[in-house]
């Protein structure tokens, strides 16, 4: 179809207040980050309750769970031989002290900086808005009833705030699904070129406990976590840089020790690493490198006790730094479905955060982020997004899909 006839046909069709319906009734719906990560039972009843009822309604003819319990959908007569993805995401951050976070309330935007009607909600900002803007495209694409030759493919992946490929690695890997590019995240309709990735490093100091009386007797994880922390901090290699991206760097961002008790020398401390990758590092290398300098401590000893210190590496989550260019097809595609359907062309930007579009790119289906979402207003009590641009994000789905797989 032509560029032109695809507006006037959504530009009739696409609704405003609909895009406010599915916002508001996706955000009532609880579906917080637990303990249990993608295992919470609220994340399994949000898919089940709120996204597949509404995917089976309007049409769609191939729905079906990967082995974690992501759903993945698919539409279209498949050939083409074109195939187009839209990920969404069910996990969002946990009520915490949001009140009403699950009220869906309206607010007027222009308090936050914002265009128009704002709905206020826990995952509003980052996963709810573009859920809505997906459904609403998707529903209004089937009910115009014009043939898709290609494949339309919607997954609601368990994940959100995880900071793991898992739940996508399923869906790709697990249930063998793929695309030609795809699409993912809220990003306030701008387009997300590039990211570094990210690995979090376990680290476990051991020493032995006694009374702090005595220090003499015992060896204090704590004096070998410091020495473990001042090697990885001065000796890890941190020398190159991205002109968009920025550096490689090394956080410690969290520690403790134990026993949790008085006048006790401690006999373990932990503390986690996050360190920064910039496109082209391996995690694996990254990580070797930070376990070869932490080892070190394993041959100074205690300077009270004189004993030696032990020392333990666990990698833990990891993503995939990420980069595309604007001649990438799923960025040429943004862009030219915001042009004919908003009228400009999408910003794009670089993110400080990674996310799956990481692993994506890795695995080779083009991915960029764009959509509805408000980042300044994630993990607040004024978690919010606005309905003006979900209802945008939506007509620029739609466009694509029309566009590309018709």
């Amino acid at each position: 179809m032509e560029a032109s006839k695809i507006k006037k046909l959504l530009d009739a069709k696409l609704s405003r207040d609909r895009a406010k319906e599915l916002l508001i009734e996706l955000v009532k719906v609880p579906s917080p980050q637990t303990d249990l990560l993608e295992e919470e039972p609220l994340l399994k009843e949000f898919i089940k309750k709120a996204i597949e009822p509404r995917v089976r309604a309007m049409g769609f003819d191939d729905v079906r769970y990967d082995t974690m319990g992501n759903l993945i959908a698919a539409y279209g007569a498949g050939t083409s031989g074109k195939s187009l993805m839209f990920i969404g995401n069910a996990m969002n951050q946990p009520a915490s002290t949001m009140p009403n976070p699950y009220n869906g309330d309206v607010v007027d935007g222009a308090k936050y900086d914002l265009p128009g009607e704002c709905v206020m909600g826990k995952g509003a900002s980052e996963q709810k808005a573009n859920l809505a803007a997906y459904l609403h495209a998707m529903e209004t694409v089937i009910a115009s009833k014009v043939p898709i030759a290609g494949k339309l493919i919607f997954t609601c992946c368990l994940s959100g705030e995880t900071g793991k490929h898992d739940a996508i690695k399923s869906v790709v890997e697990g249930a063998g699904v793929r695309a030609d590019m795809a699409v993912l995240g809220g990003t306030g309709l701008k387009i997300t070129l590039g990211n570094r990735g990210r690995i979090d490093v376990f680290v476990t100091v051991k020493g032995a406990p006694c009374h702090s009386a005595r220090p003499w007797d015992g060896i204090n994880a704590i004096t070998g976590a410091t020495e473990a922390i001042q090697r990885l901090l001065t000796k890890t290699k941190l020398d190159k840089s991205h002109p968009q991206l920025g550096k490689q760097s090394l956080t410690v961002n969290h520690i403790r020790s134990f026993p949790d008790s008085t006048h006790t020398v401690q006999e373990r401390c932990e503390f986690r690493l996050d360190r920064r990758l910039l496109p082209g590092e391996d995690p694996n290398e990254a990580f070797e490198e930070l376990v070869r300098i932490g080892k070190e401590i394993e041959s100074v000893k205690d300077p009270v006790s004189g004993k030696t210190f032990g020392i333990d590496f666990r990698l833990g989550p990891f993503m995939y730094p990420s980069l595309v260019t604007v001649d990438s097809p799923i960025v040429r595609a943004l862009l030219r479905g915001s042009e004919v359907m908003l009228g400009k062309a999408a910003e794009t930007y670089y993110s400080p955060s990674a996310f799956d579009q990481g692993y994506l790119n890795h695995v080779g289906i083009p991915t960029a982020n764009f959509g509805a979402g408000e980042h300044q207003w994630a993990h607040t009590d004024y978690d919010m997004a606005s309905v003006e641009r979900t209802t945008d994000a939506a007509r620029v789905f739609a466009f694509m899909m029309l566009d590309y797989l018709t």
